[in-house]
């Protein structure tokens, strides 16, 4: 069997555009891939041509580790997120074609399942919307760090999330998930003190409470706040790039995300890596419906997983593009059904929703400087 093509679609949501890869091979059997990265979606797209040509096509698909190293390092150049999400979606297809090789679901090459079902959280602002998320079937929720809007006023950040995590409760109860994702807005000083109020409202992890460039900033916000679990990772795109904050046992939970790190290849390295330290796998994931299936499997056969992130109003919106349900029920996923990773898109459908150029919002502080988004 040869890998013989590999096309890439763009279909627009709301909220980005998700970019989806097909792996075509003589036999007949294609598999699916996801790297959608918002706003570089065209970027990542051109770079899974490049490595299609150099390193993919013409290789059996069942070589799946022979191809992650070609890939990884043939062109020289390794890491960032361009070329990692590049690898990611055509490591996603090659698991998908592999198990419908064997007629068997992905979680069943990676070892079998571990467990029965698998937890999962979505997105809300307030305490409507997160009431909303419980009532769709989602055991919890995760919400902003702060105010949003383009100006950045971390004085203001703090009043407003004690508030809004006091009013997200109530209307949830006490043994629902609330998490906070901060997206690296603060510096180290700001971030104890928001974590000073996560706690107040027993937040279960604080994600990104700093920018990932400076990993021993961490041990400033470690040895100043115990008491909120600490998650970082969507924005390391290797095991080389968690080592140093696994090594140092920097944070509780690791996110890496199955459409930037390297893919259900990596993304399995990076949870077993972690396993000896005590530190949970929470796979990052506000990404599309075949990324979403991937980290199914990949959560379903990995002992450390915590629980599962699910853009629910992005993914629902397009549900006509792809075949399975994607509904939790009392907080949990069932496992994934079907060969390799269960799920087929709906070329056809793609042309419904042609790609949309969407970027960020850009964000300023109160003096005209520039802030993280």
């Amino acid at each position: 069997m040869k890998i013989t093509d590999i096309k890439t679609y763009l279909v627009s949501t709301l909220r980005q555009n998700w970019l989806f890869v097909k792996v075509l091979t003589d036999e007949g059997i294609h598999g699916w891939g996801e790297a959608s990265v918002e706003g570089q979606e065209m970027a990542v797209e051109q770079s899974i041509h490049v490595l299609a040509k150099r390193s993919v096509i013409g290789d059996d698909p069942r070589n799946i580790e022979k191809i992650w190293q070609k890939m990884y390092r043939h062109g020289f150049w390794k890491g960032g997120f361009i070329y990692m999400s590049a690898m990611s979606a055509i490591d996603q297809a090659l698991w998908d074609i592999n198990g419908k090789i064997y007629n068997i679901p992905v979680y069943m090459l990676l070892g079998g399942a571990v467990r029965d079902k698998i937890r999962t959280y979505t997105h809300a602002s307030n305490a409507e919307s997160a009431l909303k998320a419980i009532e769709m079937g989602f055991d919890g929720i995760k919400t902003g760090g702060g105010k949003s809007g383009l100006i950045y006023d971390p004085a203001s950040d703090i009043e407003f999330l004690d508030e809004n995590l006091a009013s997200i409760r109530r209307a949830i109860g006490k043994d629902k998930v609330i998490c906070i994702d901060s997206h690296g807005q603060s510096a180290p000083a700001e971030a104890i003190k928001l974590l000073e109020v996560a706690a107040k409202h027993n937040v279960y992890f604080y994600e990104e409470p700093i920018p990932p460039e400076n990993s021993a900033a961490y041990k400033r916000i470690r040895d100043n706040s115990s008491k909120v679990p600490i998650a970082t990772g969507e924005r390391l795109f290797s095991r080389f790039e968690f080592r140093e904050i696994v090594e140092n046992q920097l944070v509780d939970i690791v996110q890496p995300d199955i459409c930037h790190c390297g893919g259900i290849t990596e993304i399995r390295k990076i949870a077993s890596m972690v396993e000896p330290y005590h530190i949970r796998f929470a796979p990052h994931n506000p990404n599309g419906p075949v990324a979403t299936a991937a980290s199914l499997h990949v959560s379903a056969a990995t002992q450390n997983f915590d629980i599962l992130e699910f853009a629910a109003s992005s993914v629902y919106e397009r549900a006509d593009i792809f075949n399975i349900s994607l509904k939790p029920e009392n907080g949990y996923f069932p496992l994934p059904e079907g060969p390799g990773l269960g799920i087929e898109l709906d070329e056809k459908a793609f042309e419904k929703y042609p790609y949309i150029y969407k970027q960020y919002e850009p964000r300023y502080k109160v003096d005209g400087s520039v802030a993280e988004i």
